[in-house]
């Protein structure tokens, strides 16, 4: 992986060939940690050799855990922990660290971790996640002196845990804790998304017994679980990426390994838009209509629109014809790219939409007092130009990424860090289809 931080982007290239999808981020991180609480060595297939991957097995290594590459994209996870408390420059590398909380204690019986860090998308409060862990009989507190959490764990029980919103990786850790209680544990109001899927089924493999039941999970776990060999599904974040870039050009571009299902609601907006799909000998192809139409979108919890998609999906309408909007509810900071994309000429402008009962719409925890504007309007079409521009987050860093692609001349990006946290050699992928793209060394 290039320790680079900046990026030089040659574009108004003619892109197109066929790209793979890597294995899913947040399945993968999740699996690693989840590995930790079997008693034996899992395999896990598929994993993506990225830089929140890498960081993440460091972290365990350095506790004394085991984690060892088979070949390029598949590992063992054994739990041969020797340590309790994660370093505060280990732990603020990636936000999925506090997630070793579950591992750690059930290990130790104790365990010291420091504030994660990750994309700074708003607030993204861990109280969800310190409370998915008392939830089972763990102390926990804060000390704000050294920013660390310490917990501690002597017995544990079931339950009913409720969360007053859907928190995707709140959920990922409760079912971590249940899975090694063997009393009854049930999950109320509990995240959707597919990747908890991936989880729910190592667990199962292992031993535990995991049902969803509409909106609510119920787990029956077991004081001893067995290690399994599990693949981790395609990233469905990466898919949204490379279908909207090979929509920006032409159609050109084909993916393979797109899975449908698990992305219906952005190839609902698509096709509104005009865009149409077929997949053929395990290829996705997109058909791209001569005028492209504003659709506007609301993010929201799976099934709804993912907030991950819409950097992207801004990008595609600064060529839509016509205004579009987006409504964002699950981050009040997730529009860190907005000022970077008008760097190189998008039409975009902040507004607050009527909202009712903000409280209730928002997923993270909304106050008066510190409310930001939650929506854009994007006008379009938009000649884009070159320019220089940083990337705020993974998704952030894609739109930035390939706005200057499509923009003729030369553009530089930094931050470059955020695409190597969540795309796999993403840059070489690109230059095998016609992009000209010179990292810079740091």
């Amino acid at each position: 992986m290039l320790k680079t931080m900046e990026y030089i982007i040659n574009g108004g290239k003619e892109l197109q060939g066929e790209i793979s999808l890597a294995g899913a981020k947040n399945v993968a991180l999740k699996l690693i940690i989840a590995a930790l609480l079997v008693k034996g060595k899992s395999t896990i297939e598929n994993v993506p050799r990225i830089r929140d991957v890498m960081s993440l097995i460091d972290i365990i290594n350095h506790l004394g855990g085991t984690v060892k590459f088979l070949d390029d994209h598949t590992i063992t996870v054994e739990n041969t922990l020797t340590k309790s408390e994660i370093p505060f420059e280990y732990g603020v590398r990636t936000r999925v660290s506090f997630m070793l909380i579950a591992p750690i204690l059930f290990t130790f019986g104790k365990a010291k971790i420091p504030n994660p860090g990750g994309c700074r998308l708003g607030a993204r409060p861990v109280d969800r996640l310190v409370n998915s862990v008392r939830d089972f009989g763990a102390s926990v507190k804060y000390n704000p002196e050294d920013g660390f959490y310490y917990a501690e764990l002597s017995q544990t029980n079931g339950g009913n845990i409720t969360f007053n919103k859907k928190t995707h990786t709140g959920t990922e850790l409760a079912i971590m804790m249940a899975s090694r209680v063997s009393e009854k544990t049930t999950i109320h109001n509990a995240a959707q998304e597919p990747e908890i899927d991936d989880l729910i089924r190592f667990f199962n493999q292992g031993g535990a017994h995991i049902v969803r039941k509409g909106e609510s999970i119920e787990i029956e776990g077991s004081a001893v679980l067995k290690p399994s060999v599990i693949k981790t599904q395609y990233d469905r974040n990466e898919a949204i990426s490379l279908i909207v870039l090979s929509a920006l050009f032409g159609g050109k571009i084909v993916i393979r390994n797109v899975e449908l299902d698990t992305i219906q609601t952005f190839l609902e907006a698509f096709k509104l838009a005009g865009f149409n799909y077929s997949i053929n000998d395990g290829l996705f192809r997109v058909m791209v209509p001569e005028v492209i139409k504003p659709v506007d979108i609301v993010t929201g919890p799976h099934p709804e629109f993912m907030t991950d998609w819409q950097p992207l999906w801004a990008l595609l309408m600064t060529q839509a014809k016509g205004k579009s909007i987006i409504h964002e509810t699950v981050f009040e900071d997730r529009f860190g790219y907005v000022e970077e994309l008008k760097r190189f000429g998008a039409k975009l402008s902040f507004f607050q939409p009527e909202v009712t009962n903000p409280a209730e719409v928002y997923q993270f925890n909304w106050s008066a007092k510190e409310a930001k504007k939650q929506a854009i309007v994007i006008s379009g079409p938009a000649r884009l130009h070159n320019g220089v521009a940083k990337m705020t987050d993974i998704r952030a860093g894609a739109c930035m990424l390939f706005a200057a692609l499509l923009s003729k001349g030369k553009s530089l990006v930094e931050g470059v860090e955020q695409i190597e946290r969540g795309y796999e050699l993403l840059i070489d992928r690109l230059k095998k289809i016609g992009a000209e793209i010179t990292p810079i060394e740091s």
